[in-house]
């Protein structure tokens, strides 16, 4: 059994960093199932689906500027929906890293400067890809079934807005029913199920 710095001993936990050992706390992500990821160099071999889809569950698209809580999970569920054949797990899968990352607004993105953010997320994205097999870089069909999805949460979620989305895709003709998070987890795990490919 090893010690901590200060002699107090720690059982070893193989999903673990100890982060009072790690020389910086900072380059540790902590998860809600305590597991930890190193953010420099992911290694999500030991993570279960739920370690995904519970974070995405609790936030909210639009960093809460939403009339009502709409998840990310269930987003990327709708966009599992509007998915061609052949695409749809790798819609459901597309903002797995926004479990560990948080949803970045377009805006933001814009801000800072969408390939810094890309080149800082990418070892994420590829790890998380590599573990639960979908396609990374994400496929075109993807890219429209989220834009899609968008479009469908501009309509039926946020305040009305002079903002020209006009350059994105048809929304969806069904209307949003949004989910609490319980039932959007409910709702993503069920669908990973059913759409992953068999190992």
């Amino acid at each position: 059994m090893s010690k901590r710095r200060g002699g107090s001993p720690r059982i070893p936990h193989p999903d673990q960093f100890d982060l009072l050992d790690v020389p910086e706390a900072t380059a540790v992500l902590l998860t809600y199932s305590g597991r930890t990821v190193d953010l420099e160099r992911p290694d999500f071999s030991q993570f279960d689906i739920e370690d995904i889809a519970r974070p995405l569950a609790y936030q909210c698209r639009f960093v809460g500027n939403t009339q009502r809580f709409f998840s990310v999970a269930q987003h990327c569920v709708l966009a599992a929906k509007l998915a061609p054949e052949g695409y749809a797990y790798d819609a459901l899968m597309h903002d797995s890293e926004e479990a560990f990352t948080g949803d970045w607004p377009t805006p933001w993105k814009t801000r800072i400067g969408r390939d810094v953010i890309r080149a800082a997320v990418d070892p994420i994205k590829r790890a998380l890809a590599e573990r639960f097999g979908f396609r990374h870089p994400e496929p075109k069909p993807v890219k429209i079934a989220d834009q899609r999805a968008l479009a469908t949460e501009l309509r039926d979620l946020c305040a009305p807005h002079r903002v020209n989305w006009r350059d994105l895709p048809a929304a969806d003709e069904t209307p949003i029913e949004p989910l609490g998070p319980e039932e959007a987890l409910a709702d993503f795990l069920a669908r990973y199920r059913a759409l992953r490919p068999a190992s």
